[in-house]
Parts: structure tokens; C-alpha cells; sequence
């Protein structure tokens, strides 16, 4: 196991892009603007945000790499297959058919671009765009109680390249993220209309809906989640022990001696870095911001699914809307500390978790085919 040399312009690429999109957000939150007090959760009042030219600066270094990407990520093919298949609909049945397979407003999308462009490569763009838009945008109400640039590093690190795969689950996951703030302002109504919406992007999106409704302190919602948890780990141990009447069970991390393979601990070792400090540190990160209780809850069911992706691969998949915490929570692992030194020390910690990560995944693994990178430029080369 080795980083692939062959592939190393598009390594330096992704780090080179990822520092300066870091430098931008750095420096959104330095020279943060001064903000109207406005009330985010009952004991957070924003008073700034991150600077506007910097933190849109720090928003286009990824959305130029997603947006004028040609051929990088396993399912670049599949969208183009996608929007061929939605614009030769020609009855109603096949529209409604098309509806079921896929999310109406994703079909619109594809629909409104072809009869604007004519094109499939605007796909990429405009799905970068809401992806990235949503996400960024949800970070900013963390600014004051987290390092945004620490949120930015996380996010390029551990998730970036998995949006240039599964780009329309992804729009799902950044418009719920952002939703979450709704949830913690109590504006009920407009969390339900942005959930909505992240259905008609994917319909996967339902998954949070019980976490949304029982992720208070009482106790109904403490044994809802028990009871919940209870279920996923019964789900885990049953497919563990009769994995062979399952046919999708995953290869990652596992033998390689056909179905039912022996579980390896390879998909533990890598979230143990990132669980393990959270959950030391719970009360620290709740007494810092009482929301992080519910991106704990989250981090806490994401290993869950995770690992339930050994049984079926369409529950790792949805892990995605759970993993989100992490961009919240490990920037406020380093505020949550009480001291600067510990401070500077889980940010060392942090970065050094993410770095390795990405290497690992990326660098070395290539999960999700992101190498090499190449641009739509290149699509003019005769032969590729």
C-alpha cells in the first residue's frame, strides 16, 4: 500500500486547493463583519459572521474543482447516463416512472438544463453550487462558537471527494444540515418546508426525520433513541451472523473470501480517532453549545450505519446525513477546551486525524475514483 506517484500532479492539486481554500476562510473569520444580534439557538446569539469576500472566496476553490471536473468520481458516468435518460422521457408514464426512480426536483433540474444548455456538463456546476452553497451557509452559524476554517479543513478533507460522487444525495445532506438551524431556533414549519425539499432532491433524506422529532432531553425522546439504537445494533448482529442471505454485503474492510466475509476492524480504526474524543468530551462540547447534544447524537448513530454498510451498502450511504457532525463537532473539540495549550493541542490532534484520513482514503486508496483530477478543458483531447 503506497500513494499512488502516478497520480501525484492531482495529489498536490487537492492539497494545494484545500490550503488556499483554508487561507480564505481563515481569514472570513479574522476579519469577521459585525452582525445584528440575531438569536440562533435559546443560548447562542450571533453578534458577526465571516467576512463576505473571504468566506466567498474559501466557497469557490472546491465549487471550481466540483464544477469544471471532467470524468473524476465513480458516478461521473452515471449522471451523465441520468440526464440522458430524463430528457428522452417522451409519455407521461415514463415521467412518472422517471418521478419514482428519481427526485422531482432533480429531474426539473436536468430538464431546465437541457433545454437551456443542451448540454449535461451544467450537471456538475449547478450541483456544486446548491451542495456547496447549503453547506457553506450552515457553517456560518457556528461562527463565534467554532473555528470556521477548522469546519472548511474538515469538510475538504473528510467529505469533499465524496461529493464528487453521490452529488445528489449530497444536496440532500447539505440542505438538511442547514436545515438543523430551524430546529434549534424552533421554527418548525420552515425545517419541515427545507425537508421537503431535500426529498425532492433524494428521498433518502426521510432517515433524519426521527432524529429530528426525538433529539430533545426528555424522556420519551431518550428511550425513542434507545429504542432506535436498539434496533440498528439487532439489525447489525443479525446480519453479522446470517450475512450470507444478504447479497450485497460489502467488500471494504472485510475477507475477501466471498459472501459473509469475517468483519475486520478497519472501518472501526478509522472512526475511532474521531468518535472516541467526542464522546470524552461531551459535556465540554454540550456546555459549549448546547446544539452540539445533537450532533453528538448524530456522530454517535453515523458509526451505526456506517457499519451497518457491511450488511447493505445503501445504510452506509446514508451515514452521510449523520456525518455532517463532524464538521461542527471537531472544530469544537479545540474551542471546548479550557485552556489555550489544550487547545492548540486538540487542534493538532484534529488536524493531524483529517490529514491522515484524507491520505489514507484518497492519496492511497482513491476511494470514489477522484484521481486523477482532470477539467472539462480536457474533454477536447481526442481520446479521452
Amino acid at each position: 500500500m503506497a500513494i499512488q506517484v502516478q497520480h501525484s500532479s492531482s495529489i498536490i492539486l487537492y492539497a494545494g486547493s484545500f490550503a488556499l481554500a483554508v487561507l480564505f476562510a481563515a481569514l472570513a473569520q479574522v476579519f469577521a463583519r459585525p452582525l445584528k444580534p440575531a438569536l440562533l439557538s435559546p443560548s447562542f446569539t450571533q453578534t458577526e459572521r465571516p467576512h463576505r469576500v473571504f468566506w466567498l472566496l474559501a466557497f469557490l476553490v472546491p465549487f471550481l474543482l466540483s464544477a469544471f471536473r471532467w470524468k473524476v468520481g465513480t458516478d461521473y458516468p452515471t449522471y451523465i447516463s441520468l440526464y440522458e435518460a430524463i430528457n428522452s422521457i417522451s409519455t407521461p408514464e415514463q415521467l412518472w416512472q422517471q418521478v419514482l426512480e428519481v427526485e422531482p426536483l432533480y429531474v426539473l433540474m436536468n430538464v431546465l438544463i437541457r433545454l437551456i444548455f443542451n448540454n449535461p456538463l451544467p450537471i456538475f456546476f449547478f450541483s456544486s453550487l446548491l451542495l456547496l452553497s447549503f453547506l457553506f451557509r450552515a457553517v456560518e452559524d457556528y461562527h463565534g462558537k467554532i473555528s470556521v476554517m477548522l469546519a472548511v479543513f474538515v469538510f475538504l478533507t473528510l467529505m469533499f471527494s465524496t461529493t464528487l460522487n453521490i452529488m445528489r444525495q449530497m444536496i440532500a445532506v447539505s440542505i438538511t444540515f442547514y436545515a438543523a438551524r430551524y430546529l434549534f431556533q424552533k421554527q418548525y414549519d420552515k425545517a419541515a418546508l427545507w425537508m421537503l425539499t431535500a426529498l425532492m432532491f433524494h428521498y433518502s433524506a426521510i432517515v433524519l426525520l426521527p432524529f429530528w422529532l426525538f433529539r430533545g432531553p426528555q424522556r420519551y425522546a431518550r428511550g425513542a433513541r434507545i429504542a432506535m439504537f436498539a434496533v440498528l445494533m439487532l439489525m447489525f448482529i443479525l446480519g453479522s451472523v446470517f450475512g450470507s442471505i444478504f447479497s450485497g454485503i460489502r467488500a471494504l474492510y472485510t475477507g475477501e473470501g466471498g459472501e459473509g466475509g469475517t468483519l475486520k476492524i478497519g472501518l472501526m480504526l478509522l472512526r475511532l480517532p474521531i468518535i472516541v474524543p467526542i464522546l470524552l468530551f461531551r459535556k465540554q462540547l454540550i456546555a459549549h453549545d448546547e446544539r452540539n447534544r445533537f450532533w453528538i447524537m448524530l456522530a454517535v448513530f453515523e458509526v451505526l450505519f456506517s457499519y451497518l454498510g457491511y450488511i447493505l451498502d445503501v445504510l452506509n450511504r446514508l451515514s452521510l446525513y449523520f456525518a455532517v457532525s463532524w464538521i461542527v463537532l471537531l472544530p469544537a473539540l479545540v474551542r471546548s477546551m479550557p485552556t489555550r495549550g489544550a487547545q492548540y493541542r486538540m487542534g493538532a490532534y484534529v488536524i493531524a486525524v483529517c490529514v491522515g484520513l484524507w491520505i489514507f482514503n484518497t492519496a492511497i486508496n482513491n476511494y470514489g475514483d477522484v484521481l486523477p483530477y482532470q477539467t472539462i478543458f480536457d474533454a477536447r483531447i481526442p481520446g479521452m
